[in-house]
């Protein structure tokens, strides 16, 4: 596998996440307001949920942040460019993907109960979300190598 597919494999992910995922909400969204909640819960069970999602959001965003810059860190330098992508594919798939799990788990529990709180934890999420957006400057500079080593 070459480096520049390599970078496209990257920005696949990203894209893909990214845009199922704000389908899921819009759909969720009008499912909601026509429908209303899925499932009626009891007040405590509610709140339990909503505090789970939280925390969840207070943790979940922090742990993918560290567990990437470690990583990271970890990669051999005197690895070739391709390797240190591969490597970094890995990383910021797990990232993505923790960070898509916390969306949909605040998405399906607005789904259940239909609390807007939840639709804004998923857009708190969400955004924390486009904003790792894979750049290659970014890349590039995580991972310390320059555009003529491609």
């Amino acid at each position: 596998m070459t480096s520049k597919k390599a970078l496209k494999q990257i920005k696949l992910i990203y894209f893909v996440v990214t845009s199922l995922l704000a389908v899921f909400a819009i759909l969720s969204f009008a499912f909601v307001s026509l429908n209303g909640a899925v499932y009626v819960l009891e007040a405590t069970d509610e709140n339990n949920l909503k505090s789970l999602i939280i925390i969840l959001a207070l943790t979940g965003i922090p742990a993918s942040y560290m567990f990437h810059s470690r990583k990271i860190k970890q990669i051999n330098k005197e690895l070739t460019t391709n390797q240190k992508l591969i490597q970094y594919r890995m990383s910021f798939f797990i990232k993505i993907v923790t960070l898509e799990g916390i969306s949909l788990l605040s998405l399906l529990s607005y789904l259940i109960i239909g609390s807007i709180n939840q639709l804004l934890i998923f857009g708190l999420v969400y955004i924390v979300l486009a904003l790792n957006y894979p750049r290659k400057s970014n890349i590039f500079d995580e991972l310390e190598i320059t555009e003529p080593e491609l």
